[in-house]
């Protein structure tokens, strides 16, 4: 989701949530752009998804199942 400046609006929990991913040694970094604060990790590529989920449910104190869409886009680390 992207707010727009001068805006009161907050992201929800359903809003497509963008996620970049950086490897990190033997782990993958994950930071939701559009929710300060909200970063994960997870050790193997296939569960980078699933753990991203998981933090942004807690974030909102809501079910997993609740979160909307994911978009993920590795980069690479500086």
């Amino acid at each position: 989701m992207s707010i727009a400046h001068g805006t009161d609006a907050q992201p929800l929990v359903g809003d497509t949530h963008h996620l970049t991913v950086v490897r990190s040694g033997r782990w993958w970094a994950i930071k939701a752009d559009d929710l300060p604060g909200c970063h994960s990790q997870a050790r193997h590529r296939a569960k980078i998804e699933a753990t991203a989920r998981d933090a942004i449910a807690l974030l909102f104190d809501a079910d997993k199942a609740e979160v909307g869409p994911l978009v993920v886009n590795f980069a690479n680390p500086d």
